[in-house]
This record gives C-alpha cells, sequence and structure tokens, in this order.
C-alpha cells in the first residue's frame, strides 16, 4: 500500500522542536500573546463564531481576554500531535484534525484565520474560494504572511541561508509574494477591508518565537522588547515604511 505523503511534515517537526523549550509563562510567551491582541485588534470577537485553520501549537487564541473571547473558537490543524500541544497551551478553544484543502467545511462564520497557513496551500485562490462559502453574510477572513517586501526580512533570510544553512520557511510551496495573494482575492472575487503589517524586533529577538535561541526566555526583557515594538511600530508606520521593515502582512477580507 502506498504511503500517503505529509506535505507538511518538515513544518510539524519544526513546531514540535519549538514547543521542548517553549514555557507559557515566559518571555517568548508574552510576545506570542501580544502578537495575538495586535492581530485581532481592529475585530470584535465577542459573541462571534470563529475558525482558525493550521492553528500550529500556537493558537491565535493565546493572549485574548476571557471577556473578549468569541462565542465559539474552533481551532484546526492537520497534525494530531500539535492539536494535542495546542490543546495544552490554551485550552479554550475546540481542537478538530481537519485538512483545508480536502476536507468539506459545513457551518458559516462570522471570523475565518489563516495565520502563515495560506503559502502551506498549493492553489491558494481555490481555498480562498471554498472559504467565501463559509463565510457569513458580514463575516471577515483574516489573514497573516510573510511580507515579501521587507528588505530586512530578505536580508535575514539570506544572512541565515549563506551562514548557517537555516531556512526560516518550511512550506514546500516557499513564500507568496502580495502580488500572488492580491491575484488570488480578487480572482475569487473578495475584497480586502484592511491591510497592515506586523512583527520586527520581537520577531527578530525571540528567534521567530523561539525557532532560534537568541536571548535567554525572561519576563522583564521581553516586555522591554515590546514596548520597542509598540513604540516604533507606531514611528514607522506614520513615516509611511512599515512595509520595507516589518516581517508579516496582515488583511482583513471580505465578500
Amino acid at each position: 500500500m502506498k504511503t500517503k505523503k505529509n506535505f507538511n511534515s518538515k513544518t510539524e517537526s519544526s513546531l514540535i522542536y519549538q514547543k521542548k523549550n517553549f514555557n507559557i509563562n515566559g518571555g517568548i510567551a508574552k510576545c506570542i500573546k501580544y502578537e495575538n491582541q495586535f492581530f485581532f485588534r481592529l475585530l470584535n470577537l465577542k459573541n462571534k463564531d470563529l475558525i482558525e485553520f493550521g492553528c500550529g501549537i500556537f493558537p491565535s487564541s493565546i493572549g485574548l481576554d476571557n471577556n473578549k473571547f468569541p462565542k465559539k473558537y474552533l481551532a484546526t490543524d492537520t497534525s494530531k500531535k500539535l492539536i494535542k500541544v495546542a490543546n495544552k497551551n490554551d485550552s479554550r478553544p475546540i481542537y478538530k484534525i481537519f485538512d483545508l484543502e480536502k476536507n468539506i467545511i459545513k457551518n458559516k462564520f462570522d471570523i475565518i484565520v489563516l495565520k502563515g497557513v495560506l503559502h502551506h496551500t498549493e492553489k491558494p485562490e481555490n481555498v480562498l474560494l471554498k472559504l467565501k462559502k463559509n463565510l457569513k453574510p458580514n463575516g471577515f477572513l483574516i489573514i497573516s504572511e510573510p511580507n515579501l517586501s521587507s528588505i530586512l526580512a530578505n536580508y535575514l533570510k539570506w544572512f541565515l541561508g549563506f551562514f548557517f544553512n537555516k531556512s526560516m520557511e518550511d512550506s514546500p510551496y516557499g513564500q507568496y509574494s502580495y502580488k500572488k495573494i492580491s491575484y488570488s482575492i480578487k480572482k475569487t472575487k473578495l475584497k480586502v477591508y484592511n491591510k497592515w503589517y506586523s512583527s520586527l524586533f520581537l520577531l527578530i529577538f525571540s528567534g521567530d518565537f523561539g525557532r532560534i535561541k537568541i536571548f535567554p526566555d525572561n519576563n522583564f526583557l521581553f516586555s522591554f522588547f515590546i514596548a520597542l515594538e509598540s513604540f516604533f511600530y507606531n514611528i514607522f508606520n506614520f513615516l509611511r515604511v512599515t512595509k520595507y521593515l516589518y516581517f508579516k502582512v496582515n488583511l482583513i477580507i471580505k465578500k
């Protein structure tokens, strides 16, 4: 019998390794909580039905206050191992094994989350077309993807690859440019409601949230890094240079 190939096995291995040194009460965890709060800051989640695909070991629910938590939070991933770890990191969501590209979604949701997931799919336009059918009339699809326009990120990827033979990307399809993502959105007749860039100091100083050890996992130290991130974001956003510095592009999309 032919064994089914797991195209995202490298991602699974990377996240399991990342968990070994992860402390939910540590400084890196504070960074993850801050990033999630920043990610959802433009949306009201209360009393909403939300589904997240490809939650990995760090669901986007980590860091959300209970009084702002969705009525229903369904977190999914293709890996049983990752779901098990995610449940330990945040037990509030309902977890389910689910393959976004192959399984059928029956229900409709107010909010659909794809955080670092779209470039792990072979045909993003097919995924978006599928998810469009599962959005409620006034629902939102919120996406976070690597920002290939970032000069700093592109240099860092080259530096790690050239000097340490280390890649920041585990997807078998690589990373998608915003042009490709935008094309997929337009092809499915969806509209970008809001767009912003995020993750600069925190992603670097936390070693991509624990994948590479740079600083000790100290609460006080990372609290300072969070303050630094917040302060400079306002400055760089005002100067309109976030596109060329920050590592992630975030989109709120609706019908």
